[in-house]
């Protein structure tokens, strides 16, 4: 499949642009097609040549945001990294995004949206988890995957809490504090030292 041109993507940068200014002031439900063609000087047969609706452009947009978060966490697997640059760089991702996940996350709910992220975070934490520690005799592995999703939790609570707030906390704070908080879990629960070593 050909990449689109650079008119094309012009063309769809501008619609989301103006969508996105639109999902500031009002709800989904309220922003027309034939507004957002006339703020974004485009007939609507062009807005219909990339989106079947509303909805379409908003999921691309979801879907953009994951891709590239999808990036950020093939880089983490990869890497022999600290857990608190994990976390940094899982704060960074988010600062750069800012806006756009506070307008979807905060603003507009689409719990869908930040279910799958969860998912993303979660499955990354347990590549993570299990680079640095092995799991107890005891333990099962259904019992490690409640575990991760418990702390998990608490995770996307302080994420939540420093979004809603802009991010104002600096992210070497929040990434110290999260990550003293996962290893005191870890280090009681899980043995330190790398999975099968």
């Amino acid at each position: 499949m050909k990449n689109p041109d650079r008119r094309t993507r012009k063309t769809k940068h501008t619609i989301k642009q103006i969508f996105l200014g639109l999902l500031k002031q009002k709800a989904i439900e309220k922003i027309s097609v034939t507004e957002l063609c006339s703020l974004a000087d485009i007939n609507r047969s062009t807005f219909y040549l990339h989106y079947c609706d509303i909805y379409a452009l908003l999921e691309e947009i979801e879907l953009d945001c994951l891709t590239e978060f999808d990036r950020l966490a093939e880089e983490i697997s990869r890497q022999s990294i600290a857990p608190r640059q994990v976390t940094r760089m899982i704060l960074e991702y988010i600062y750069g995004q800012k806006e756009l996940l506070s307008l979807l996350l905060l603003k507009n709910n689409r719990h869908d949206f930040w279910q799958k992220i969860n998912r993303k975070v979660l499955q990354l934490f347990k590549i993570k988890t299990l680079q640095n520690y092995q799991l107890p005799e005891h333990m099962s592995e259904n019992e490690f995957d409640d575990m991760l999703l418990f702390y998990a939790s608490g995770f996307y609570a302080v994420f939540e809490k420093w979004l809603s707030e802009q991010c104002t906390e600096d992210i070497e704070k929040v990434a110290e504090k999260t990550t003293l908080f996962s290893q005191i879990c870890f280090d009681h629960l899980l043995i330190r030292g790398r999975a099968g070593t």
